[in-house]
């Protein structure tokens, strides 16, 4: 009796499981490294996909979701992302979008830059900050010799453009 020759077939059989096993795992370990990505970086990456490529909605839920299933959630209104994902399963890509752009403290509209680390959550009042033109405005009533000077002119612009409508009916 001769005895048949298995071991090349469980060999060969054995390498096809641990293959199978690897490739079915691959995709598991990747998901675990995006938890690891910030929440503001995956919801300035949706945000990037919504005004670019609006037609991805599956790469759109990936962020929204990734985001909020994110370890690091500094910067980022968990709240306001999980009303994003309803609008987003509702097909409002306008209200998604801006709902993510408040979740991290962005103003509508303002342009997705490179998010390590550049910008800090907002802590105003206001959902966006004062425009710089603004912001150098000083604060300080008019006082001292500039005053009256001002009132002087005023009144002198005001008296002239007087008799110029008089001149002229």
């Amino acid at each position: 009796m001769t005895r048949p020759r298995t071991g090349p077939r469980l060999l060969i059989g054995v390498a096809l499981a641990w293959l199978a096993i690897a490739a079915l795992a691959a995709p598991a370990a990747a998901h675990e490294e995006e938890k690891r990505v910030p929440a503001r970086t995956l919801a300035d990456e949706a945000i990037a996909i919504i005004r670019s490529q609006p037609e991805q909605m599956d790469a759109i839920s990936d962020k929204v979701n990734d985001a909020l299933e994110s370890e690091d959630q500094a910067g980022v209104d968990k709240t306001l992302v999980t009303k994003a994902k309803a609008a987003l399963q509702a097909d409002n890509l306008s209200q998604t979008e801006l709902l993510l752009e408040e979740a991290i403290g962005a103003c509508p509209g303002q342009p997705v830059v490179a998010p390590a680390g550049v910008r800090k959550p907002l802590r105003l009042s206001a959902p966006c900050p004062a425009p710089a033109h603004l912001q150098a405005l000083g604060r300080e009533p008019i006082a001292g010799a500039t005053k009256p000077l001002l009132l002087g002119v005023g009144a002198v612009l005001v008296l002239g453009g007087l008799l110029l409508a008089r001149r002229i009916t």
